[in-house]
């Protein structure tokens, strides 16, 4: 399995404070059937502004460290990127914040409590000029579990979402956990990753999620979002994604407010 989404880089965010965490989170990751993690810190202005050659180097000192101890875990780098009005300056002045530095495919972390005006429009622009956006973990944002058809348009115009393992699986709450199986049955979903943080609290894995999800959408869907999708996604190609369940009078709706945008 891929782990898209994972802070593990030791001492860059608020992740594992050591490379002894960070190698024990790899060893659960390992020990869960991950193969390969992105490594994706904070990158909020104002409070983490690492840059992309920070992370590289991150990437390759943990990965000189699991060779060293025998851990067959592959680091690559990417970024968590929350949403600003200078999100489209951040990715062009260095790509080594998309995923795996392709400068195609990047996590966007949008405000877990409220929601920036025109947010989707913001996005999509993006999208218009070749950049892929990923939202990251909605079911913990309040706006989105408000307005649960607010990913819908956003999907049909390209976007992909990414949800959490821990939130499939209840650990967040029953409400978390309601709204990523609405999300998964209406394929409004790409992704599951851990967003792991340290050994404890959010450890990086992803089988029990995927258990659930197959339950949800069945095995070859569920783990798609693991393999398949998370692999064109650090490879920077195209991948098809799975057709949202909308009625046909709702995708009309929802293609007409794509068209507005």
């Amino acid at each position: 399995m891929i782990d898209l989404h994972c802070h593990i880089l030791p001492g860059i965010d608020d992740g594992p404070s050591t490379l002894d965490e960070a190698v024990a989170m790899c060893r659960i990751a390992h020990g869960d059937g991950i193969t390969t993690i992105v490594a994706t810190p904070h990158f909020k202005p104002g409070t983490f502004e690492h840059g992309g050659g920070e992370i590289v180097r991150g990437v390759a000192a943990l990965n000189t460290e699991l060779k060293q101890q025998g851990i067959k875990v592959n680091i690559l780098a990417g970024a968590d990127i929350s949403v600003t009005p200078e999100l489209a300056g951040y990715l062009a002045s260095d790509p080594f914040l998309s995923i795996n530095g392709t400068g195609r495919y990047f996590l966007a972390e949008l405000p877990h409590e409220t929601m920036p005006a025109k947010w989707d429009q913001f996005l999509l622009a993006l999208r218009r000029k070749g950049l892929v956006p990923i939202i990251t973990h909605p079911e913990r944002n309040r706006w989105f579990v408000s307005h649960r058809e607010a990913l819908v348009s956003f999907v049909l115009a390209g976007g992909l979402v990414q949800i959490t393992a821990m939130s499939v699986t209840g650990a967040v709450g029953p409400e978390v956990r309601d709204f990523c199986r609405f999300l998964l049955r209406r394929k409004l979903v790409h992704v599951i990753a851990s967003d792991a943080h340290s050994v404890a609290q959010r450890p990086p894995v992803l089988s029990g999620a995927v258990k659930i999800a197959s339950d949800i959408i069945g095995q070859v869907e569920a783990e798609r979002l693991v393999r398949d999708n998370p692999r064109a996604i650090i490879e920077g190609r195209n991948f098809e994604a799975t057709e949202p369940v909308i009625s046909m009078a709702d995708k009309r709706k929802w293609y007409q407010r794509i068209l507005d945008l």
